[in-house]
């Protein structure tokens, strides 16, 4: 079980552990207890790290694969901290984004930003834009941003922040466009499920193709045929375990296709051809497939 612990300026406690046996290679994460550590069990812990007087303690689980377990969490908001041992120390959020974090921090972004909105109220808005500018994207609207640059690199930070930034204000999903504009001939965009959602039945009314290639997660692509034909239901998931999963899926966009999140949060990159307009999409019921 994870720890998720907050300070009063909205900082973190994390853990520098090594990414895998034999490796160089270093990761930020969040400290591990036992699955069963009872509050008091996480207090003492948290006094050897020079932690003292907690004031909130909750717990939540997330599903990121559909074959494993749920991860489990502790988050605590404390008064009162003091230099921790090593490996371990205290991040300001700002920092993160620079670093190499691991699934422990960034399956549970969306929990990370609120519990630190929650505990320095109006830190929000600020952290957002500070994060628009240190990787060079253009902000739309609350879930769509353009990148500026020629080359875009998807770092897990890039993408766990743009989902949770948009969460916190109000949105489920967010889009990271590669492309510089919707006139280009290729639209390729990131496209993060912050939380499990469905969206469809929709399609593009022509003969092009649209994509999908998973990085995280797992989604239902629903493809409505209709008629004798009718629904064809697709798995897509990244495995990193199981090489001869199905991580990548083209169908045809003039098809209707529902597609839904089957695990807490889902990302994927989706390319289709342009120039593009979102009154290209056709939305529709299900029962005017049928």
């Amino acid at each position: 079980m994870f720890v998720l612990t907050t300070d009063k300026s909205g900082r973190i406690l994390v853990e520098h552990v090594v990414a895998k046996s034999g490796s160089s290679e270093h990761l930020v994460a969040l400290p591990k207890v036992d699955e069963d550590c009872s509050q008091t069990q996480l207090e003492n812990w948290l006094k050897k790290q020079s932690i003292t007087q907690v004031s909130q303690v909750d717990r939540f689980s997330l599903r990121t694969s559909t074959d494993l377990p749920k991860t489990d969490y502790i988050c605590c908001s404390v008064e009162n901290v003091g230099a921790p041992n090593l490996p371990f120390a205290w991040a300001s959020i700002e920092t993160l984004w620079h670093k190499n974090i691991d699934n422990s921090i960034s399956s549970a972004m969306n929990q990370i930003i609120g519990q630190v909105e929650r505990t320095n109220r109006g830190s929000l808005e600020k952290l957002e834009q500070q994060f628009v500018k240190d990787f060079d994207l253009k902000k739309v609207n609350p879930r769509v941003f353009f990148a500026k640059s020629e080359t875009v690199e998807a770092t897990e930070a890039l993408i766990s922040f743009l989902g949770a930034f948009s969460v916190a204000n109000g949105q489920q999903t967010a889009r990271l466009c590669m492309h510089h504009s919707q006139s280009q001939v290729i639209q390729e965009m990131l496209m993060i499920h912050a939380v499990p959602i469905s969206t469809g039945p929709l399609r593009q009314n022509n003969d092009s193709s649209v994509s999908y290639h998973m990085m995280r997660g797992a989604l239902e692509i629903t493809l409505h045929h209709g008629g004798t034909l009718g629904d064809i239901v697709h798995h897509v998931e990244r495995r990193a375990d199981q090489p001869s999963s199905q991580s990548s899926i083209r169908v045809p966009a003039r098809v209707f296709r529902t597609i839904r999140t089957v695990t807490d949060s889902a990302v994927f990159i989706e390319v289709q051809s342009g120039p593009f307009s979102d009154s290209d999409t056709e939305w529709c019921s299900i029962e005017d497939i049928k």
